[in-house]
């Protein structure tokens, strides 16, 4: 009778050590699927900058020839000497990173200060103007485009920063978002505790809710930054002389009308230009990115 319970328990302990092998398999089996899948997915969408990346260096026969090249070959270093001969790069990118600082900038600072008067301030008709806000997100910008252009035709601001700064110092979605953020980061109690100290309304806004508020701000800016960068159809409408382009606007010229045969291993190179400040503004702030989108930049 021993003998066969003995049996039975060795028995129920092989089975459940074999369950736990087999558990322990199919973990990791699924883990080093999803590895994978994420490997794969990884290649897909690094390709196109690494294609990029090497059509700088190669010249137009190698680009279009049949048999595709995955390595320069013979190494051309100098297309982008080339390309600031034939065109004035360095000027089109100090443009679009004008364009994009003074953008962000003033978006940081009023679409802050908008959202902690819709977040900590009480006035009557608060939820109603912040509904009609939210509203305005809604509208597409191709209903807007010819108001738009109009109004700063009138206003003298054709080929300046100007219609490309102050309309979107104070857009619905940073309000949105700096209000949200503040509303779930920024806690009452402080606020009511800065007020009772004498400090100002701007000083609380200040010196209280935007140091609290940098995760959010980050979030903000680098969107901010990465749009008027890539920024295209009213970079086209504003900047009309040679000397204002973007470098995307300048890119998009070259390629088009005012050449007649492309010269695709200067597009190469001018879009390896134009995409490395967004690749070093992203590593440069991506913990303080992950921050304030797990902080809460973006909660409801």
């Amino acid at each position: 009778m021993a003998g066969k319970a003995l049996a039975t328990a060795s028995w129920g302990t092989w089975a459940a050590q074999r369950g736990t092998m087999a558990g322990l398999w199919l973990r990791r089996l699924t883990w080093a699927g999803l590895y994978l899948l994420l490997l794969v997915m990884a290649v897909a969408f690094l390709f196109p900058f690494y294609t990029m990346i090497v059509g700088s260096f190669m010249n137009r026969a190698a680009i279009f020839s049949l048999n595709p090249n995955l390595w320069p070959n013979p190494l051309i270093v100098t297309n982008y000497a080339e390309l600031f001969r034939v065109m004035p790069f360095h000027r089109y990118l100090f443009n679009s990173f004008m364009l994009a600082a003074g953008q962000m900038i003033g978006a940081l600072f009023f679409c802050s200060l908008a959202g902690f008067t819709f977040a900590k301030r009480r006035f009557p008709g608060r939820e109603v103007l912040f509904i009609f806000v939210l509203v305005t997100m809604m509208f597409p910008y191709q209903s807007t485009l010819i108001p738009w252009y109009l109004l700063m035709s009138k206003l003298g601001w054709l080929d300046t920063f100007l219609p490309l700064w102050i309309p979107w110092w104070a857009s619905a979605f940073g309000i949105f978002l700096m209000r949200q953020y503040m509303v779930s980061s920024v806690p009452d109690e402080l606020v009511e505790a800065a007020t009772m100290d004498g400090c100002t309304l701007f000083g609380i806004y200040w010196r209280v809710v935007l140091p609290i508020s940098i995760p959010g701000l980050t979030v903000l800016g680098i969107l901010k930054f990465v749009n008027a960068w890539n920024d295209f159809l009213y970079s086209l409408l504003v900047f009309t002389g040679q000397i204002t382009r973007t470098a995307p606007l300048a890119l998009a010229l070259f390629l088009g009308s005012e050449y007649l045969v492309p010269r695709f291993n200067l597009l190469f190179a001018g879009s390896v230009l134009a995409t490395l400040p967004l690749i070093i503004v992203f590593f440069t702030f991506q913990r303080r990115l992950m921050e304030g989108i797990l902080g809460g930049a973006i909660k409801g």
